[in-house]
């Protein structure tokens, strides 16, 4: 299959004012899709991939996914998710074509400055090969 790129895509950090939950956004672009494909994710262990050596525990990978667009990944904490209600969220807007999820991290448990998450710069944003 041929891949023609990389979506466009936004990282947003946020906290949730009621609870002081952490919360990460991604907004991905995909103007070249068809009406017929949504946008997948999955979440791989620092174990399974093989860009980042040698693997990190602390971290986890999402991987978002589109043809004919290239997968990306997005290096994230590797800590309890919250799955409840409007806290594990996906959205894809037909219209704009534009794919959101955003995700809460349980309670607050890196209180410590050393475990800070790295930033989300472009560094931790890749392409893995799709076989």
């Amino acid at each position: 299959k041929v891949r023609i790129g990389r979506p466009a895509y936004q990282v947003l950090k946020s906290r949730d004012p009621d609870t002081n939950q952490r919360c990460l956004s991604f907004e991905l672009s995909y103007p070249s899709i068809a009406d017929t494909i949504q946008p997948r994710h999955r979440f791989m262990s620092a174990f399974e991939q093989r860009i980042d050596t040698p693997a990190d525990r602390r971290y986890q990978y999402l991987l978002l996914a589109a043809d004919p667009y290239e997968t990306v990944a997005f290096k994230i904490p590797n800590e309890p998710i919250d799955k409840g209600e409007d806290r594990f969220v996906t959205h894809w807007d037909v219209d704009t074509k534009k794919f959101t999820l955003s995700l809460y991290y349980l309670e607050d448990s890196m209180e410590e400055e050393d475990k800070k998450p790295e930033s989300s710069s472009n560094n931790n944003a890749f392409c893995i090969e799709a076989s």
